[in-house]
């Protein structure tokens, strides 16, 4: 939810950005709009930061973690090895 909710105020400061600039090229530029519009831009953009999802395990080593996972189970009812 929070991705959502930033993804919007992130739109709303580009928009709050974008009226600034088209009124600084009248030679009367609205400086709220772009107080609010870096503000606004500022907080979406960690409400993005902190409400993305986790990254997904890659299947590229797949096969090698695999024979790793299985030479560092020990064997069931064996003896350990290296011991006397």
């Amino acid at each position: 939810m929070k991705w959502q909710v930033g993804q919007f105020l992130v739109l709303v400061g580009f928009l709050l950005l974008l009226i600034y600039f088209m009124t600084s090229q009248e030679h009367s530029p609205i400086y709220l709009s772009f107080c609010a519009g870096v503000i606004v831009l500022g907080l979406g953009g960690y409400l993005m930061w902190i409400g993305r999802n986790p990254p997904v395990p890659s299947e590229r080593f797949r096969a090698l973690r695999s024979l790793s996972e299985k030479r560092k189970r020990p064997k069931p009812g064996g003896r350990e090895e290296g011991g006397e």
